[in-house]
C-alpha cells in the first residue's frame, strides 16, 4: 500500500508540474504606461510596454475587472500581442468591453493589469493576483449637453433657421458634460469641438475649439452659391460625441450675399459681427456721422428704447402718458425717450431706481443689463424678436436646471439684485465676465457689449 501511495503521489506531482509548465507567467516586466482616466462603455485605449522577456514566443495579456471584484477572471482576459524572439515590446491596445463579461454602467470603476504568459487567453494562462492593479478608468457614457444657437430670427419656420439675414453672422454653441446630470454623476469633462462644413468656400476657423463655448463667425463672399451645411461635434474626455447642426443642406439665398449694415468705426472690433447683424435687422442703429461707437456707453433710456424695438414697438405704438406705476418724476412727456421708458416699465422690463425716479440719463451697468434680460425672460413680451423661441426665453425663461457654465465671481455678492441674473446670463453664454473671477456688475456696459449680449439672447436654438 505504501508503494502504491508513493506512485500516486508522484503522478499527482508530475501532473501539477505539467499544468504549471503548460501555462505560466514567464520572464519579463509588463506594465500599463498610460490609460485614460475616463472611458466609454464600448472600450478604452491602453498603452502598454513589456521588457526583459526571455527568448521564444510570449503572449502579452491584459485583464480587467469591475471594482471591487475580488479577483481577475478568465472572461476578462484579452490577447494584446504575441511576441516571438523579442525582449522588448510596446504599443496601444483597444480593450473592447463588448467582448467581455463586464456589464458596465455610468460611473463604474474598471481596474486593469497586464501579464506575460506562455499561453494566450484561449489556452490556460495564469490569472494575475488580485492586488496587481496597474491602471484604473471610470466609465462615462453620457455625452456633453447644452445649447446650440443660430442667428436671431422672428420666423417660426424651422427651415428659415438655415438662412441668415446678411452675409456676416455667428453660429455659437455652449456645452458642459455635467449639464442636466443629477448631482453625484460621474463625468469626464469637455474635450474639444470638431467642425464640419460642406459648400463652395472654406469659412474661417471657429474661435474656442478647445473651449466649451464655440463661436463660429461666417462671412459669405459674393461668389458663394449652391448647397451649404454647417455643424459641429462636441466630445467629452471619454470620447462621447454630440452633434450640433446649425445649418442643414440648403442653398445660399441672395439675402445672405448682401453686406450687413456697416459703420465707420466697427471694422476689426471684437463685437463687429453682432453690431452689424443687429443693425441689419433694425434692432440697433448708429449715429448721424456714420459711426456706431462700439466702445461708447449706453444710458438707461437708450436701453429701454432698444429693448422695446426688439419687442416690436415703434414710436406710433408707444403710450403718450405714463401707465399706472410708471409715472417717474424725471421723465417728462416732452422727453424723446418718455414713451420708450413708459413702455419698458409697463412691460415689466425696467423699474425705477427708487424715490419716484427712473434715472434715464445715467449709464446702464453690466449688472443692470442682465437684470433687464432676466425680467424679459420671465415676462410675456408682446412681439418682435423678444417674442420668439430665442435663447433667453427657451432656456432662461423656462428655467434650466442649472447654468451650462459656472464661475466663482469675487465681485458678485450673494443677495445682490443682479446676482441670479449674472449667473443665468453667464451660464447660458449670453454674457461674459471681464476676467475669470470678475463680472464687473457696476461697470457701465458699452454699446458693443450690449450688441453681443442682445445677439446671443435673441439667437434661436
Amino acid at each position: 500500500m505504501k508503494k502504491i501511495f508513493t506512485v500516486l503521489l508522484l503522478a499527482v506531482f508530475m501532473l501539477a508540474q505539467f499544468s504549471m509548465a503548460s501555462a505560466a507567467t514567464v520572464a519579463g516586466d509588463a506594465a500599463i504606461t498610460a490609460i485614460p482616466d475616463f472611458s466609454r462603455a464600448a472600450g478604452v485605449d491602453v498603452d502598454w510596454a513589456a521588457t526583459g522577456m526571455a527568448a521564444g514566443t510570449k503572449n502579452i495579456l491584459m485583464w480587467s475587472r469591475e471594482y471591487p471584484a475580488a479577483a481577475y477572471a478568465m472572461s476578462e482576459c484579452q490577447l494584446v500581442a504575441t511576441i516571438n524572439g523579442t525582449s522588448d515590446a510596446s504599443g496601444t491596445f483597444t480593450y473592447d468591453f463588448t467582448t467581455t463579461a463586464l456589464a458596465l454602467a455610468n460611473g463604474d470603476q474598471i481596474e486593469f493589469t497586464i501579464t506575460v504568459d506562455t499561453d494566450d487567453c484561449a489556452g490556460a494562462p495564469t490569472t494575475p493576483a488580485a492586488d496587481s492593479v496597474m491602471g484604473t478608468s471610470y466609465v462615462d457614457i453620457n455625452p456633453v449637453n447644452g445649447i446650440k444657437a443660430n442667428p436671431p430670427s422672428t420666423s417660426g419656420v424651422p427651415s428659415a433657421l438655415d438662412t441668415a439675414s446678411c452675409n456676416t453672422f455667428e453660429y455659437w454653441s455652449l456645452v458642459a458634460d455635467d449639464y442636466f446630470l443629477p448631482a453625484g454623476t460621474v463625468y469626464s469633462g469637455f474635450d474639444k469641438w470638431v467642425t464640419h462644413v460642406t459648400g463652395t468656400f472654406a469659412p474661417p476657423a471657429p474661435e474656442g475649439p478647445t473651449s466649451n463655448l464655440l463661436s463660429w463667425k461666417f462671412t459669405f463672399p459674393a461668389t458663394a452659391s449652391g448647397t451649404w451645411s454647417a455643424s459641429a461635434t462636441a466630445y467629452d474626455m471619454a470620447g462621447n460625441p454630440i452633434n450640433a447642426t446649425f445649418r442643414a443642406a440648403v442653398n445660399v439665398i441672395p439675402a445672405e450675399l448682401a453686406d450687413c449694415a456697416d459703420f465707420t468705426d466697427t471694422a476689426g472690433h471684437e463685437n463687429e459681427v453682432y453690431v452689424r447683424y443687429l443693425a441689419d435687422l433694425g434692432l440697433i442703429s448708429g449715429f448721424a456721422d456714420g459711426s456706431f461707437g462700439p466702445d461708447n456707453t449706453l444710458t438707461r433710456a437708450e436701453a429701454a428704447t432698444l429693448f422695446e424695438i426688439s419687442n416690436g414697438y415703434d414710436e406710433t405704438l408707444l403710450p403718450t402718458s405714463a401707465p399706472a406705476g410708471c409715472d417717474f418724476t424725471d421723465v417728462a412727456a416732452s422727453d424723446w425717450f418718455a414713451g420708450w421708458v413708459w413702455q419698458a416699465c409697463d412691460d415689466g422690463f425696467m423699474n425705477g431706481v427708487g424715490g419716484g425716479l427712473f434715472d434715464p440719463n445715467n449709464l446702464l451697468t453690466r449688472g443692470q443689463i442682465v437684470t433687464i434680460m432676466n425680467n424679459v425672460a420671465n415676462t410675456a413680451p408682446s412681439g418682435g424678436f423678444l417674442n420668439t423661441g430665442n435663447i433667453m426665453n427657451f432656456y432662461w425663461g423656462f428655467g434650466s436646471p442649472f447654468p451650462v457654465r459656472e464661475a466663482a465671481w469675487t465681485d458678485v455678492a450673494v443677495g445682490a439684485y443682479y446676482a441670479n441674473p449674472v449667473i443665468e446670463a453667464y451660464g447660458l453664454g449670453i454674457a461674459d465676465g471681464t476676467s475669470e473671477t470678475t463680472f464687473s456688475p457696476d461697470m457701465p456696459v458699452t454699446r458693443g457689449e450690449f450688441a453681443k449680449m442682445l445677439y446671443r439672447a435673441l439667437s434661436i436654438p
